[in-house]
């Protein structure tokens, strides 16, 4: 494949010779991306990177009920749902951040431009509701030298400022299904804007004890002061009164009754209730030639998290500041994080705290970084760019009673290396590139919480994982009438030393470092936004990964398919929109050296009436047919399960019906 690059950048420059230039809003064109704090081009970016915004016919008729739509069509990015609410979905780049029993590990994770990843480098996903995200970016490689610790990649969405005044929509569908969703951007003058949304959703969910009640809300606020001074307010809640955990079971219960959980589950309640928000303010001013940017964030969260065989209460404050100081082309700039967790553990009778307390501890991590980039021209096309980062996390628990109490300190640097060679023609554009990276990801405070004795304090011979990869690709882009056709293509090695690896004890996950592993593989996509054939006009991508994981003694990496295609495409014909969803992966590995899940293909259909007029609306009326050919497969499974219970089934066929109702 990547002997190919080159011919594929020549054929696009020669078919394009005649034509205008490359449109701004094309993935290579001067458009930039949030996913760095500094300013990230994707023209000439040296790194590995996605850009893919939602059509609105996308947006308008996908139920946008777990977040695998937004991953489809993206090399290198993998989003599993796994039917259970209450842990939420893997995510995962080129197959890092495998270990995740809950959350995101190893993907730093923002939207609307607020950081979700918390200081420890776990990532809860609670406020993001993928029915109302616009446009997803991701940087599929190490990105530590911008992120810091937990960085293998970086997966940015946005809620989007642009599109109609207003949106409603309401969908109901299989499982007890019920959703509604809404958005603003009235009209406040050219120097202020303000999107607001909110979404409120309810289902029973497939699986016996995986129903959910769920209300979410987003504000983004911008003031230009004039002189290049603007001010910027992003305001993130979530209230989530029940989401429960059905979890995993063995492979022939699943052959069985997929429907099934364990009947411990539903005695015990499994499941949360948490309640979150996040509050941003993002300043900038023109500063002797260069551009300041500084960014304060906030957060708390309270959960309620009855699990087998224990009770867990948790009250979380969070917050941040991160100074940017960014000339043509270098930049400088200095972080802060905190997070403080009260932590209290009990037995669970019945998914109510028990009497017995067996973890009862504050703990607390500070971290602070320096980091820096230099981009050198070294001609007209070619460009040469390093950066490196400092990072020191400092954990504490303090035990009530003062037994097991524990500090510990993290540090690590990061540095980057990155060459990037721009071609452009008159409507094509393409970008070669290579670079090599330093990671770190640093264990989180479950992570070092979680001790194999069950005992209170932090695990004191946990360390971090500390990962180096290198990769080289292709980024082009031909403008199709008012159009774009894009590809994308690399190949990676990345290899892990000190891995931290789950096991669980008693139905409790414990963490270890269990030696090494090396992730190699080439990725490609095809991307088509507004592209006419015809009558036809067609949206999406399809994407292709073929990456693979081993320990140092040959074993497979579980959690993640060697072979993975996902794809999203929508046509309109005049009123009438067709989507197609799909993902098709190999078999792959549940624990090191264990068995897991069958290959498996699945395929969603979108039909719709797109933009009735109605009065001074836009009614766009949908059906959608779920898994269309009844497959039965794992959507996800629980990486080094006890027991044997890895499977976490998906839904056969099912249908999602609704409305979508756009305002000028």
């Amino acid at each position: 494949m990547i002997r190919l690059l080159p011919l594929a950048l020549l054929a696009l420059a020669g078919a394009a010779q005649s034509q205008t230039p490359v449109a701004d809003s094309l993935a290579l064109g001067p458009v930039e991306v949030t996913a760095s704090p500094f300013t990230l081009v994707p023209a000439r970016a040296p790194l590995a990177l996605s850009v893919r915004p939602r059509s609105p016919a996308e947006v308008a008729t996908e139920p946008g009920t777990s977040l695998d739509a937004l991953g489809r069509g993206i090399p290198g990015l993998w989003i599993s749902d796994r039917g259970n609410p209450s842990v939420g979905e893997r995510v995962l780049v080129r197959g890092l951040g495998w270990r995740a029993a809950f959350g995101v590990r190893g993907t730093h994770v923002l939207l609307d431009g607020v950081p979700l990843t918390l200081a420890d480098g776990q990532t809860p996903l609670t406020v993001v509701d993928a029915g109302l995200v616009e446009r997803v970016e991701v940087v599929r490689g190490p990105a530590s030298t911008e992120w810091g610790s937990g960085s293998a990649g970086v997966l940015a969405l946005q809620t989007g400022d642009g599109g109609p005044r207003g949106r409603v929509r309401v969908l109901g569908g299989a499982y007890g299904l019920a959703k509604v969703e809404a958005s603003a951007r009235p009209d406040l003058g050219s120097d202020r804007r303000l999107t607001a949304w909110g979404a409120a959703i309810r289902q029973d969910g497939y699986r016996a004890q995986s129903a959910l009640r769920a209300v979410r809300a987003g504000a983004t606020g911008r003031m230009e002061m004039g002189e290049g001074r603007s001010l910027r307010a992003v305001a993130l809640v979530a209230v989530v009164p029940r989401a429960e955990s059905p979890g995993g079971i063995t492979a022939p219960e699943a052959a069985a009754d997929p429907r099934q959980t364990r009947p411990i589950a539903i005695e015990q309640d499994a499941g949360k209730a948490v309640s979150q928000g996040l509050l941003a303010l993002d300043w900038r001013q023109p500063l002797a030639g260069a551009t300041l940017r500084a960014t304060v964030t906030g957060g708390a969260r309270s959960l309620d998290n009855p699990i087998i065989p224990r009770y867990i209460a948790l009250d979380r404050l969070s917050g941040g500041a991160r100074v940017v100081l960014e000339g043509t082309r270098w930049g400088v700039g200095a972080e802060a994080e905190a997070q403080r967790d009260d932590r209290l553990e009990t037995t669970n009778v019945g998914g109510r705290p028990g009497p017995e307390v067996l973890t009862d501890q504050l703990e607390t991590v500070g971290a602070g970084a320096l980091f820096a980039r230099l981009a050198l021209p070294l001609g007209r096309a070619l460009a040469v760019t390093g950066a490196v980062r400092a990072d020191a996390i400092r954990y504490a628990a303090e035990v009530a009673g003062g037994v097991g109490s524990g500090r510990q300190t993290v540090t690590g640097l990061s540095p980057s290396l990155g060459l990037s060679y721009r071609l452009d023609g008159p409507r094509v554009g393409a970008t070669l590139y290579a670079n090599v990276a330093r990671a770190l990801d640093a264990p989180t405070t479950t992570e070092l919480g979680n001790r194999p004795d069950g005992s209170p304090g932090f695990n004191p011979d946990l360390r971090p994982e500390r990962s180096t990869g290198g990769e080289i690709g292709a980024r082009a882009a031909v403008a199709l009438g008012r159009g774009a056709l894009s590809l994308d293509a690399a190949a990676f090695q990345a290899r892990v030393d000190d891995l931290v690896s789950p096991f669980e004890v008693d139905d409790v996950t414990a963490y270890r470092n269990q030696g090494r592993a090396t992730h190699r593989g080439v990725e490609a996509a095809v991307q088509a936004e507004a592209v006419a054939l015809g009558p036809l006009v067609l949206d999406g991508a399809v994407a292709l990964t073929l990456a693979r994981g081993r320990f140092e003694n040959g074993d497979a990496v579980p959690g993640f398919p060697p072979r993975l295609l996902t794809g999203t495409v929508t046509a309109r014909a005049g009123r009438l929109a067709l989507g197609l969803d799909g993902e098709a992966a190999s078999g792959y590995a549940a624990s090191r050296g264990g068995p897991g899940p069958d290959g498996y293909g699945v395929l969603h259909l979108r039909l719709a009436l797109a933009d009735l007029r109605v009065a001074s609306a836009r009614a766009t009326p949908f059906v959608t047919v779920r898994n269309v050919f009844d497959q039965t497969y794992l959507g996800s499974v629980v990486v080094n399960a006890f027991g044997g219970r890895f499977a976490e089934p998906a839904p056969g066929r099912h249908a999602v019906a609704g409305v979508s109702v756009a305002f000028d």
